[in-house]
């Protein structure tokens, strides 16, 4: 077997001294937009709770965030910016720059002509997605409506992820990163004029999910319009180019064709999800929804973070045919996902409940439903380790031209999920133990799908650095049971009191002891992710 990278030699720690950097620096900026996105939940969750339009409007969105990832964010990013990394390297800017515009003229086109057909198609993809529903006229007509009016999403969220892609591949994060957070104050702004100026109830919400609904359709598109001065500064300019003749474009093609699958196994496992409790009372569908964005709070501002900055430079590394840095960037890369995710994991699983009594039990929303999120939330996050692994390890594949293992490994996931919905929604006669098993049966698939994908890299000769990974391992493992231990006992303590603000307090409370614990804890047992994300140093590669 031929090696997929050669190996110059590489100074010992080059490669990550300057992610730190940028990982701060993305860090922030997606902590800002998942704030103003929880937000935006809390929001919604307050006039709409967890009944009928809520479920129509989640299921609505599922369909185009589904095909966000396949066509857009999750496809195009990791054949994108491999591809666009090499043409900077090897080729002069007026051929990079007439890669970019044919890519631009394809997306367009081909992202126009699907929103027009899901537009046409919406009933029966309603039928696919919430089968459900069909017992319910009124509800499903309602998710076909919303489903109209939020398609065109598809098209904004694809030129958005166009630009994050030009412009990572530049080594500028900051801007894709702050992106959403212009979504997320459209959807803010909208639901404080609903909160203010329109009346909250069951007779209201078919009227308030359509202002919501259209709000969240142009706040996609201001998400792409926000990039755009940006993108206008690298120097380059864009054009409608056709037909495509550039072999770089050919290359994405080839690298795309795996990636739709591969990088789509988030929101596929989701909406298997919503199938299945489509079926559960009302109300199933955006608990899990809730739950899930939950989940995705912790590891969207760290676990994502960690994947976007490393990305460009592995593509680069991969370019330049350099194995040991590659490796190296990889390794440190999962010893930070380790660094972050476990005590998130077992933080957010201790205060669960209170977060949710906080985020989410106001206005339309019950505390059944705040119990039912906290639960789902516990289920969804026992996988956030692997689902951060997976978004690292499959990028992985991409610039050393072997995606077909992230294909197969994505497959056995879905498979994993369908099948324990599946067995779930058959075998278990509860509907709270279904409900349960939903979002068990993603982590499950999330952690085989992780595993598949270590040994694929092994399998093509990218050695990890087990020793540094498996003693990092075991640090943050101390670091993490001192700071549960910690945060635990300051939850304990403060449910025996009763004061004013204690749901602000039973929350942030024991965040920022767990946190300051976890920091010194850390520092105390040398945790090396610490030294690196705290680290100041900068050199070429970052």
């Amino acid at each position: 077997m031929v090696n997929p990278l050669v190996q110059p030699p590489t100074p010992a720690g080059s490669t990550t001294q300057g992610l730190g950097k940028h990982f701060r620096m993305v860090s922030i900026a997606t902590s800002i937009s998942r704030v103003t996105g929880f937000v935006r939940d809390m929001m919604n969750a307050a006039i709409f709770g967890a009944g009928t339009v809520s479920d129509a409007y989640f299921s609505a969105l599922r369909i185009p965030s589904l095909l966000r990832d396949l066509f857009a964010e999750g496809a195009l990013s990791s054949a994108f910016v491999p591809t666009l990394s090499k043409s900077l390297q090897k080729e002069d800017i007026k051929e990079t720059w007439e890669l970019i515009s044919q890519v631009f003229t394809f997306l367009l086109l081909s992202t126009g002509l699907v929103v027009g057909v899901g537009i046409w198609l919406s009933p029966w993809m309603v039928k696919l997605i919430a089968p459900g529903f069909l017992s319910d006229q009124m509800k499903f007509e309602l998710t076909v409506k919303l489903t109209r009016i939020l398609f065109p999403v598809l098209l904004f969220v694809s030129m958005a992820a166009f630009w994050m892609g030009c412009l990572n591949a530049h080594n500028k994060f900051s801007i894709s990163a702050f992106a959403p957070v212009a979504m997320n104050l459209i959807l803010i702004g909208t639901g404080a004029f609903i909160l203010i100026f329109e009346p909250i109830g069951q007779d209201s919400n078919l009227k308030n999910i359509y202002i919501w609904t259209w709000a969240t359709t142009f706040g996609m598109a201001f998400q792409w319009l926000f990039q755009i001065p940006s993108a206008w500064n690298l120097g380059g300019k864009i054009r409608l180019s056709w037909p495509p003749k550039h072999p770089g474009f050919f290359e994405i093609l080839t690298l795309m064709a795996p990636a739709i699958f591969s990088l789509s196994v988030t929101q596929v496992d989701l909406m298997l999800n919503q199938i299945f409790a489509s079926f559960l009372p009302t109300g199933s569908v955006s608990c899990l929804n809730y739950g899930n964005r939950l989940m995705q709070l912790p590891y969207g501002v760290f676990g994502v973070s960690i994947a976007t900055v490393i990305y460009p430079l592995i593509s680069r590394q991969a370019a330049a045919q350099d194995r040991t840095a590659y490796q190296e960037t990889l390794s440190r890369a999962l010893e930070a996902s380790i660094f972050i995710t476990l005590p998130c994991t077992l933080g957010l699983w201790l205060i669960s409940l209170p977060v949710c009594r906080l985020a989410f039990e106001y206005g339309q929303f019950s505390p059944e439903s705040t119990h039912l999120v906290a639960q789902a939330t516990c289920m969804y996050i026992l996988g956030m380790f692997a689902q951060t692994g997976i978004k690292i390890l499959t990028q992985a594949f991409y610039p050393i031209r072997k995606p077909q293992w992230a294909f197969w490994a994505a497959l056995i996931n879905m498979v994993t999920t369908a099948l324990l919905n599946l067995a779930a929604l058959l075998l278990l006669k509860d509907n709270h133990l279904k409900f349960l098993a939903f979002p068990l049966a993603t982590s499950v698939g999330a952690i085989a799908n992780f595993l598949i994908l270590y040994i694929g890299l092994e399998k093509y000769q990218v050695r990890f650095d087990l020793s540094g990974i498996s003693k990092e391992s075991l640090k943050v493992i101390a670091a993490t049971l001192i700071m549960g231990v910690f945060t635990w006992a300051t939850l304990y303590f403060l449910e025996l009191k009763t004061f004013p603000g204690m749901k602000i307090v039973a929350v942030f409370g024991p965040i920022t002891v767990g946190a300051i614990t976890y920091f010194f804890a850390a520092k105390f047992v040398g945790c090396e992710s610490l030294s690196w994300i705290i680290s100041k140093k900068r050199n070429g590669n970052g």
